[in-house]
């Protein structure tokens, strides 16, 4: 609605100021007489001990790029500034002129800059820039640019995070006891928008603080990554990773690939734990939270190679050595959860003792038992993982 105002007001005064009422001539000394003995180094208004004020306005074309590398929003817009010069004014309806055009560089014009700024320092509009001036020293300039400002990226709960940008611009020379640099009613709006693929305007806001004598007008931007790159490309392999990581436990220890697969797996983490911090700024302020799962990630696949280590290790002990009760015990407790009959022979009660317990079993069954208990015990754990990070991820 703001814009279409904005849009139809501009052409109401561009009506204007068309040469329909007047001469080329009458325009041309009605431009010598303003500026005949103007300065454009004097602010503008005829009691010089008081404040000028000027309002401003956003106007937000397209958010090109927000880097979380390098905390730093990219956006494209122009400014809506209006104040009424006091030495810029003439009698409408005897030259029939309600509007003129001056150049930038011939008028005064507040040095506004953008504070917080990425790149260069300087101040808005250029020599090519052309005010509008109304009849009652209205003067209206648009200055519009390509902004480069500093963005504290908040990385928590990346790729699913919502950030807040500012845009702050202020007139560098000036206190607000000699310029009044405040909002304009209209505040900030959209104008001929451009929607980013990464990021969504969820809404903006704008505000001063007219009790400090810096003349800072910020201007607030809220973004909403869009998470669906993000989503197929890291998490679900991610959670898919997950899922394969305890199958090393269903790899019989004689086939000679528990090992190979568990480091594989292990190494596939690290390479998406890379991809994630170079997506992501180099500070201490706020980790991902999906940096931290994939580091749980990397720590479970680390205890996935141990496990795998003593496991094969126990395989492949000599039958002659002695299994220790403790190691018979896993095992009994494994055979009963699985539902299967001890194979010792119990016809004879009287030669079934202690040391029979154990005649059946094999260092190849203590290898059983751990890959076992560990294939359920490691899912259960990555799902617990998963389930507590997911749910602390999605509930912003």
């Amino acid at each position: 609605m703001f814009r279409s105002i904005l849009i139809l007001e501009t052409v109401f005064l561009i009506a204007k100021a068309t040469p329909d009422f007047y001469t080329l001539e009458e325009y041309k000394n009605l431009t010598d007489d303003l500026l005949t003995g103007y300065s454009k180094k004097i602010r503008p208004i005829w009691n010089q001990g008081q404040s000028l004020p000027i309002s401003v306005s956003m106007w937000v074309s397209s958010v090109n790029e927000v880097s979380a590398v390098d905390q730093r929003m990219s956006t494209t817009a122009y400014l809506y500034v209006t104040w009424i010069d006091d030495s810029l004014w003439w009698n409408a309806t005897e030259t029939g002129i309600e509007m003129m055009q001056f150049n930038q560089k011939d008028l005064w014009i507040p040095d506004i800059v953008l504070k917080n700024g990425f790149t260069a320092f300087k101040p808005l509009g250029g020599d090519f820039y052309y005010l509008y001036v109304e009849s009652s020293g209205k003067v209206q300039w648009y200055p519009y640019m390509v902004l480069e400002s500093k963005c504290e990226i908040d990385v928590t709960y990346f790729p699913f995070d919502r950030q807040m940008c500012n845009i702050i611009f202020k007139t560098w020379s000036y206190s607000r006891l000699e310029v009044n640099l405040t909002v304009d009613e209209n505040e900030i709006g959209f104008f001929d928008f451009v929607s980013n693929s990464v990021w969504e305007v969820t809404s903006m806001d704008a505000w001063d603080d007219v009790t400090n004598m810096e003349t800072d007008v910020t201007f607030s931007i809220y973004l909403r990554r869009k998470p669906y790159y993000f989503i197929m490309s890291l998490v679900i392999p991610v959670i898919f990773l997950g899922l394969l990581n305890p199958m090393v436990f269903i790899i019989p220890a004689d086939a000679g690939e528990k090992m190979g697969y568990a480091v594989t797996i292990f190494l596939t983490f690290v390479v998406f734990l890379t991809i994630v911090s170079t997506s992501l700024p180099a500070n201490s302020d706020s980790i991902s939270i999906m940096s931290i799962y994939l580091v749980i990630k990397l720590l479970i696949s680390a205890l996935i190679i141990f496990i795998s280590s003593l496991q094969l290790r126990l395989n492949h002990r000599k039958s002659s050595r002695k299994i220790p009760r403790f190691h018979a015990s896993v095992v009994k407790c494994e055979r009963c959860l699985r539902c299967i009959r001890n194979q010792i022979d119990t016809d004879d009660p009287d030669n079934y003792d202690k040391e029979s317990k154990t005649a059946d079993i094999e260092w190849s069954d203590v290898s059983s038992a751990v890959d076992f208990f560990a294939f359920w015990i490691i899912n259960i754990l990555d799902l617990s993982v998963t389930g507590i990070i997911f749910y602390l991820i999605l509930s912003i």
